[in-house]
């Protein structure tokens, strides 16, 4: 009987080399293009955070000053949040500057009262901070509660709480949920979960809202 004889590793990677070879040039020109491109999307994407951030702070003095429509559609060679919006916000392309240019924009629909715009900004708003997220959640919790869609505003404020990082924010978002229940005439609702702000979030400015409210509903349950 012959001895069959096995063929080296270096026979071996030659053998696949040459019969895939078109399939891992394609691999490698595939790999080489996601790198090249990873590298100018980066680039690009500093670029425009920059160009973003820059427009963004000459923002900051119209709100100071609660020029709200001059900040919102821009005045002069200043561009408005609405224009950065458009150009830097979104959810996997938008800037960090971007997406605050939609946050601040929803919040400066909300200051001049139109409320249904604001609130379709805030439901579009994309933040990696999680206090900033919930803010937006916040914000549109406060467009439903004005247009008195309190069972929403309370969804809304719960949601809010969840996402928050900071137990100060998650306090007061879950009172204003509260406060939603307590305003649509759901108060045993509302009295549940101001005892659950004063057991979870003692000494809180929440906390201390919460009480307040109890006392002044306990009587109507």
């Amino acid at each position: 009987m012959e001895q069959s004889i096995k063929p080296s590793t270096e026979e071996n990677f030659l053998y696949y080399a040459i019969k895939y070879k078109n399939a891992i040039i394609a691999a490698l020109v595939l790999l080489l293009s996601l790198g090249v491109g990873s590298f100018f999307w980066v680039r690009h994407q500093k670029t425009n955070e920059l160009d973003a951030a820059l427009k963004l702070s000459q923002i900051a003095p119209l709100l100071d000053v609660g020029a709200y429509d001059a900040a919102i559609n821009g005045k002069g060679n200043v561009a408005g949040l609405k224009k950065i919006a458009d150009e830097y916000a979104g959810k996997f392309t938008g800037t960090p500057s971007g997406n605050m240019a939609n946050l601040l924009l929803a919040n400066a629909y909300y200051s001049s009262k139109e409320y249904e715009k604001a609130l379709n900004i805030f439901k579009t708003v994309s933040m990696e901070n999680n206090d900033l997220a919930a803010a937006a959640l916040a914000g549109a919790g406060d467009c439903l509660f004005n247009k008195n869609q309190f069972a929403e505003a309370a969804e809304s404020y719960q949601e809010a709480s969840k996402k928050a990082d900071n137990s100060a924010l998650k306090s007061q978002y879950l009172a204003n949920a509260a406060k939603s229940f307590q305003q649509s005439k759901q108060l045993a609702k509302a009295s549940e979960l101001y005892k659950k702000i004063i057991a979870d979030y003692p000494g809180s400015t929440g906390a201390a809202v919460a009480q307040r409210s109890l006392w002044q509903i306990s009587g109507n349950l």
